[in-house]
């Protein structure tokens, strides 16, 4: 486990703003929703950030176009 304090509109992968709705004060659907994220990808999430920040729209979308 690290020490790292944990910021959860931070992406675990690149740490930029991951533009969570689940952690904004605006409502409105996350940009998550229509999207499905690999299990590659969320697989390369350190242990100790697994299921406490979400991955940001650019990773994913710089993933799938690595991985077509």
């Amino acid at each position: 486990m690290s020490n790292t304090s944990i910021n959860e509109k931070l992406c675990p992968l690149c740490n930029q703003p991951n533009n969570c709705h689940m952690h904004q004060t605006e409502a409105g659907e996350c940009w998550c929703i229509a999207v499905t994220i690999p299990q590659e990808l969320l697989d390369q999430i350190p242990e100790y950030l697994k299921n406490k920040a979400c991955i940001c729209k650019t990773c994913v979308d710089n993933f799938n176009t690595k991985n077509k």
